[in-house]
């Protein structure tokens, strides 16, 4: 009976302090683009929310059309009063996005057919959901990280053939869309 009674408590003290913590999935942030940390999966297309210093939202929808099986993305610039300030229509197989600046930053890669890959960053001034600016850079950008001065950008070419290796840089961008300097990995 006293065994019972202690592991009946220590289950009811476990189940009490995972409801606490939120339930969470604990451990590192994902990898990838999606490491700001905050709520992952807060927003309605299964990012994470995204909110400014002034306390505007930034939130993404998917709408899947059925007849064509295509999705379009929009993003909206949600207010701290609740109104919508502006809403835009991104481009297809783009990335999620982050904040840097006054910027939204999301990356497209497009592959030809030699097997190249290009990025294109593209930012949307958070202001009034304009594109502010485009970079393409050559490689898989494989990560975005602000800084006060801008955004530095991980890149990696793939080899030309099978025995080399890829080249992987580190690349600081101005918060205008300027490349500052490249260091090579």
């Amino acid at each position: 009976m006293k065994r019972t009674l202690v592991l009946v408590l220590a289950m009811w003290m476990i189940a009490a302090v995972a409801s606490a913590n939120g339930g969470g999935h604990g451990g590192p942030p994902p990898s990838g683009f999606d490491d700001r940390g905050g709520d992952h999966g807060g927003g309605p297309g299964g990012e994470p929310l995204i909110v400014g210093t002034d306390g505007t939202v930034y939130i993404t929808r998917g709408i899947t059309d059925s007849a064509t099986n295509t999705t379009t993305t929009t993003v909206s610039a949600i207010t701290p009063a609740g109104a919508t300030a502006w809403t835009v229509t991104l481009p297809s197989g783009r990335g999620p996005l982050l904040l840097s600046g006054s910027n939204l930053l999301t990356v497209r890669e497009t592959e030809a057919s030699d097997g190249s890959e290009t990025s294109t960053i593209t930012a949307i001034a958070t202001s009034n959901g304009a594109t502010a600016w485009t970079l393409n850079l050559n490689g898989d950008v494989t990560g975005l990280r602000p800084f006060s001065g801008g955004t530095y950008a991980t890149v990696v070419v793939p080899p030309a053939t099978s025995t080399a290796s890829p080249t992987r840089s580190l690349v600081a961008i101005s918060n205008s869309g300027t490349i500052l300097w490249t260091v090579t990995l």
